[in-house]
């Protein structure tokens, strides 16, 4: 049998292919026919889309690709797929009916790297004008029936709000009372289904993010609704005695972060790019063309999907277009020396730039900074402080269960604050409090985040454990309901990071390769303060991202804020986005003007445009330059006020 070899599309006509699965018993060889149409909104053919997981790329199987709906006595040519994608089909397949589909595996000629290109800018198209999506987990293995008649039972009777992260269950429904029987093996059943690879795999995103229509999962020959399995997941994951280990933990959270995601939307490059470095794809590169797939166009910074290009120049590319088009550096936030040559470019699948905080270190200043084609990155900024003491004894991660969760706990203490009940120490049990998430409390956002821990539940929390400690008491105080919450949120912040002391003793949170004598730099054009570790000919390497307390609010650049002011985030609803605000505590007023900036310089002033009212605007009367970085923030302005501005080599 010939091998198939691919008609080319016509992309200025909006082509795509479509395969019809020609009906068949089960076991039956795998027969299809493949046909050119055009899609467009004006043009839309029936199909659904599949959602799967590629497999093996090497483990591949023939299927016969027909000129014709007949089988019998109709030439074929083979095509070689993969074997997870064969079990899909054969599953999918009806006896007595065709169904057509669009598979990324067939309907794009994967040799054509053009053709990859433009059809990949065609999914968002493909997968929102689809009559539904089928996802295929796998063929039934590992008691996978049991998992899915156990998400069947629960999924239609709870209700999730996403965008609070609460749930509520149907008071008619068996599981109101929220008791939860499940033995360790319906439990293993559970948490192997969540392993399966189509969880963590990237471009299921887009796939699932970009439909509004109805989608059904498959597992074998069980089948359940994408709501009611998300709703499932989430009740389940609300129990805390049935899921103990860092490992169950981490497969539910990066289950859930697409349902998050999909009810939430997303504008943001850097907080996609955050939500998953924990997913995975075969090509490093669509690491960053499958997120950007998912954003509007004013968000995809320039770059588009090009497979002639090396992931080197792609990733490259993250960094170099938003500072050349929008003067930022937040990509340096995704940087980390144990991912790559150059050091600053992101490093998007190494765990110790997962956790997501906001901070606002650089108060937005514009980013000044230029490369070379030597790979090196020179930018402007300052040292603030210097590693002293690493914390590499302590535990990486907080158990779910109470009690080995309160003796981890009880080791960040003593190793912090000692065990001296003073003032002093309950001074450090509150930047304790800080630093292990970050500062990113309810209390920071305006309104508070959803479901977020408060500054008080951790430091009611702490506080009662310290008490412990202090007694050398062997059993751990009666703990509070939130406990789960809190190590949850704990663990969110702290994975891939290790506490850290600075010099002048501070405490921070810093990626885990952090050494003595790296340093703490804010870059201008980077709202996170930066590791940076100290090389050769006055070079630097980006250690990674981290938080410092008393730096996060621009305190680096102009100072602390005066009492009873603070740095806040607040939510602008029309614009998708929460942006950094000052707080009167005294009056609850909400400010854009930093009250430790002096006036702006001649010729400048400020002016409000209506859609942008979530900051300001400075225009330049004599130049004519409009811009949103404050002029006040520039590098002459800052070294004025003493700020020892340098510039810092990144390689």
């Amino acid at each position: 049998m010939t091998e198939y070899n691919y008609t080319p599309l016509n992309q200025e006509a909006g082509e795509i292919r479509l395969l019809e699965l020609l009906p068949r018993p089960f076991n039956a060889p795998i027969c299809i026919t493949l046909k050119i149409t055009v899609l467009s909104r004006q043009n839309i053919p029936r199909f659904k889309a599949l959602s799967y997981a590629w497999g093996n790329a090497q483990d591949r199987v023939k299927i016969h690709v027909v000129a014709g709906r007949r089988v019998q006595g109709v030439r074929s040519a083979a095509l070689n797929i993969t074997r997870s994608l064969a079990e899909a089909l054969r599953h999918l397949r009806q006896k007595r009916q065709s169904m057509v589909f669009w598979i990324d595996q067939i309907c794009v000629d994967q040799a054509n790297l053009e053709e990859r290109g433009n059809q990949v800018l065609r999914m968002p198209d493909i997968y929102s004008l689809a009559k539904g999506v089928v996802v295929w987990l796998g063929p039934e293995s590992d008691d996978s029936e049991v998992a899915m008649e156990i998400f069947s039972k629960i999924g239609p009777d709870v209700t999730v709000y996403w965008d609070r992260n609460e749930f509520q269950v149907d008071p008619s429904s068996n599981f109101y009372s929220r008791d939860l029987d499940l033995s360790p093996e319906q439990c293993h059943s559970i948490t192997t289904l969540l392993s399966r690879a189509w969880f963590e795999r990237l471009w299921v995103m887009q796939e699932i993010c970009l439909t509004e229509k109805r989608i059904c999962v498959i597992c074998g020959f069980s089948r359940i609704s994408f709501v009611d399995l998300g709703n499932a997941i989430f009740y389940l994951y609300s129990f805390e005695g049935y899921w103990n280990t860092a490992m169950q933990g981490t497969l539910f959270v990066k289950s859930l972060r697409l349902w998050g995601i999909k009810a939430s939307g997303a504008n943001s490059l850097d907080w996609l790019l955050n939500q998953t470095k924990l997913h995975k794809c075969s090509d490093e590169r669509d690491k960053v063309y499958a997120v950007l797939s998912m954003l509007p166009e004013t968000a995809k910074a320039g770059i588009y999907p090009d497979y002639t290009i090396s992931a080197p120049e792609v990733l490259a590319k993250l960094v170099l277009q938003p500072l050349n088009s929008q003067a930022t550096l937040r990509m340096l936030g995704h940087a980390s020396v144990k991912d790559r040559v150059p050091s600053w470019v992101p490093g998007l699948t190494n765990p110790e730039v997962t956790a997501n905080y906001f901070s606002c270190a650089d108060l937005n200043a514009r980013a000044h900074a230029y490369s070379t084609s030597q790979g090196v990155l020179t930018v402007t900024g300052v040292c603030v402080t210097v590693a002293h003491e690493v914390k590499k004894d302590l535990p990486r991660i907080v158990p779910e269960d109470r009690m080995k969760s309160a003796n981890v706990v009880r080791c960040f203490l003593t190793s912090i604050a000692g065990k001296e009940h003073s003032g002093s120490e309950l001074s450090k049990l509150h930047t304790l409090c800080l630093t292990l998430c970050a500062e990113s409390f309810a209390e920071k956002y305006m309104p508070p985040y959803p479901g977020w821990l408060s500054l008080k539940e951790l430091n009611d929390y702490l506080t009662c454990l310290y008490k412990w400690l202090s007694l050398e008491s062997a059993e751990p105080p009666e703990l509070y309901p939130s406990t789960l919450k809190i190590i949850r949120h704990i663990n969110r912040m702290i994975r891939g990071k290790m506490l850290f002391i600075t010099t002048d003793g501070r405490l921070g949170l810093a990626p885990e390769s952090t050494v003595p004598g790296d340093l703490v730099c804010v870059i201008l054009g980077c709202p996170w303060p930066l590791i940076l570790r100290p090389g050769s000919h006055s070079s630097h390497e980006v250690v990674g991202k981290c938080y410092i307390n008393g730096i996060m609010d621009g305190g680096a650049l102009l100072g602390e804020l005066p009492k009873n002011w603070m740095l806040v985030y607040k939510s602008f609803p029309e614009l998708q986005i929460y942006y950094p605000v000052l707080l009167d505590i005294a009056t609850q007023g909400i400010h854009l003007h930093d009250p430790r900036l002096g006036p702006l310089p001649a010729g400048w002033r400020i002016e409000n445009h209506k859609e942008d009212y979530a900051y300001n605007c400075f225009v330049n009367d004599t130049t004519g330059e409009a811009t949103i970085h404050d002029p006040r923030l520039e590098p002459e302005a800052l070294k004025t006020r003493g700020v020892d501005l340098r510039e810092y080599r990144l390689v």
